[in-house]
């Protein structure tokens, strides 16, 4: 785990800040900000339950994973009817979900460095369902991964490695050579185990937070850039 991470201070634009095989994107609160439902459908349903509100610390994290923190006596049977009714409130409210600033770009930029290399080099790891992640995504018009991990596709979420993992062995590369962007702590977690180089954005936690568990800390997405070099990807101050 580093002590400090690097930040964007003193870096000149066009600065290389680091190289990859191929870099495995976080969707919520990376490249998409749907903290507005996230946490108006959670805390409809924690209410309901008299289980409080959602907390910070959950954010990243599978339902199921959630409904457990939040509930720890929780049958299955009930968890599983929590798990839906949440979900339908999730995908009823993705109409409030927006892109980050920067978020079409770098997507654009690679998927012209996956020409450039003439290999897939992208994947999107999350949290959510695939009919989730469909409700958000699919409307904003975004370039979409031919790689793609959701929640119902691993055994064990974030803050597990699962997740990375499974989505660098899609891609054929190791974790290891591959840059990870996140947002939340969990997921970073999840980064980090995984042996990945880790990014965090500041899109939803501060830099205190997120700072021990990533190698380096920016702003957002409008902050770097990605290209293609001599066979890997270079991220770029911007």
């Amino acid at each position: 785990m580093a002590d400090m991470a690097a930040t964007l201070d003193g870096c000149a634009k066009g600065t290389a800040l680091a190289r990859a095989k191929a870099i495995l994107l976080d969707s919520d609160g990376t490249l998409v900000d749907s903290t507005r439902s996230v946490e108006a459908s959670w805390d409809t349903l924690l209410g309901d339950e008299g289980a409080g509100r959602f907390e910070k610390h959950y954010h990243g994290q599978p339902a199921r994973r959630v409904l457990r923190l939040a509930m720890p006596d929780i049958s299955e049977e009930r968890l599983e009817e929590l798990f839906t009714k949440v979900e339908g409130y999730e995908i009823a409210s993705a109409g409030d979900v927006e892109a980050f600033d920067g978020t079409a770009r770098f997507l654009g930029e690679l998927e012209e460095a996956k020409a450039a290399l003439s290999r897939e080099c992208w994947a999107i790891a999350t949290s959510c369902t695939l009919p989730l992640f469909e409700a958000r995504y699919r409307p904003l018009g975004l370039p979409y991964p031919t790689t793609l991990v959701t929640a119902d596709q691993v055994t064990h979420g974030k803050p597990d490695p699962e997740p990375y993992l499974l989505a660098a062995q899609r891609l054929g590369v190791d974790a290891a050579e591959c840059i990870v962007v996140e947002d939340a702590p969990g997921g970073l977690a999840s980064a980090r185990a995984a042996g990945a180089f880790v990014v965090s954005v500041l899109n939803s936690a501060s830099a205190e937070t997120v700072g021990p568990l990533a190698d380096l800390v920016i702003p957002s997405l409008a902050d770097v850039s990605i290209e293609a070099c001599e066979g890997e990807l270079v991220l770029r101050a911007r």
